[in-house]
C-alpha cells in the first residue's frame, strides 16, 4: 500500500524516513515508541487505536514489558512533542478503556502552517542522582559530589526552562539508595534519571553516567570518561558539560536544540 510522505495533520508533517516531525520551521526527531504510536494513529486517522493494536506493534510477542507504565510513558513522550495538554489534547485523544484516536483534521495543502514550538515539554523532569564514589577512600566523596554538582549546573543551562531539573537538595536524600528507577522516579516525580560513578588512582579518574527512563528501568544512553591531569575541578566541569549536552541531544534532539548547545 502506498503511504504519502511526509503525511500531514493539523499544523504538522511527519517525515516517515528521517522520523521528524516538523511544525514550519521547527521540527523534532521522535523516538522510536512514539513514532511508531503516530504513524499507527495516522494509518487509523479518526478511529480509535486499542490499547491492544498498540501492544502488537510496540511489543511483539514475547517481549516482557510492564506494559501500562511503558504505553502511558510513550503517550507522554509523543503528546510532548506534539505540544499539548493530555487535559485538552488538540491531537491524540484518549478513549477511556480502549485506547487512543488522532482528532486533529488532515492539513490544507494551501494553508500555510503556522510556526509551533516543538521542544522538550517542561513538563518533563529529570533527576540527577548523587554520583557514587566508587574509590574505596571517603575522603573522595567530595569529588563525586562535585560532579554531581555540576552536572545539575549544566544542565540547567542548556535546559533554560525547557525541561524541569530537580533540585539538588531533593536528589541528595537518594545518596546510596538501591531503590528501583521506577520507585525514585515516582517519588520525585521524574520521567528520567542520570545516575552515575566516580573513581580516582592517584591523577587518574573514570567517571561513567547513565541516564534512565523511569517508566521502563531502560537505559537510553551510557558513557564511560577517563582522565588523567592534576585540576580536577576542570575534569569535573569538562566531563559534565559533555554528559549534559548528550543527554539533552538524546531527549531532544531538535534543530534549535543544537543551536542552543553551540550557543
Amino acid at each position: 500500500m502506498y503511504t504519502p510522505n511526509p503525511l500531514r495533520f493539523g499544523t504538522f508533517e511527519l517525515d516517515v524516513h528521517s522520523r521528524e516531525l516538523r511544525s514550519g520551521s521547527t521540527s523534532v526527531r521522535l523516538q522510536g515508541q512514539p513514532f511508531e504510536i503516530l504513524c499507527l494513529l495516522l494509518e487509523h486517522r479518526g478511529a480509535v487505536v486499542t490499547r491492544e493494536q498498540l501492544r502488537r506493534r510496540l511489543w511483539p510477542e514475547g517481549t516482557f514489558v510492564d506494559f501500562e507504565h511503558s504505553l502511558n510513558a510513550a503517550i507522554k513522550r509523543l503528546r510532548c512533542a506534539l505540544g499539548e495538554d493530555a487535559g485538552q489534547p488538540q491531537f491524540v485523544e484518549t478513549v477511556p478503556r480502549r485506547g487512543y484516536r488522532l482528532i486533529a483534521a488532515p492539513m490544507d495543502p494551501g494553508v500555510v502552517p503556522r510556526p509551533t514550538r516543538v521542544a522538550v515539554s517542561p513538563r518533563l523532569r529529570l533527576a540527577v542522582l548523587p554520583f557514587s564514589n566508587l574509590s574505596g577512600d571517603s575522603s573522595q566523596e567530595y569529588f563525586s559530589d562535585g560532579v554531581t554538582e555540576e552536572l545539575i549546573t549544566q544542565l540547567g543551562r542548556l535546559c533554560r526552562g525547557d525541561m524541569g531539573i530537580i533540585a539538588r537538595r531533593s536528589t541528595m536524600a537518594y545518596k546510596g539508595c538501591v531503590q528501583r528507577a521506577r520507585e525514585i522516579g515516582g517519588a520525585l516525580q521524574a520521567d528520567y534519571l542520570l545516575e552515575g560513578s566516580t573513581r580516582r588512582e592517584g591523577a587518574r579518574a573514570r567517571i561513567t553516567a547513565r541516564l534512565i527512563e523511569t517508566a521502563t528501568e531502560a537505559d537510553l544512553w551510557s558513557e564511560t570518561y577517563d582522565s588523567t591531569v592534576s585540576d580536577w575541578l576542570s575534569v569535573q566541569a569538562d566531563v559534565a558539560s559533555d554528559v549534559a549536552q548528550s543527554v539533552v541531544k538524546e531527549l531532544a534532539p531538535a534543530p534549535d536544540v543544537g543551536l542552543l548547545l553551540s550557543s
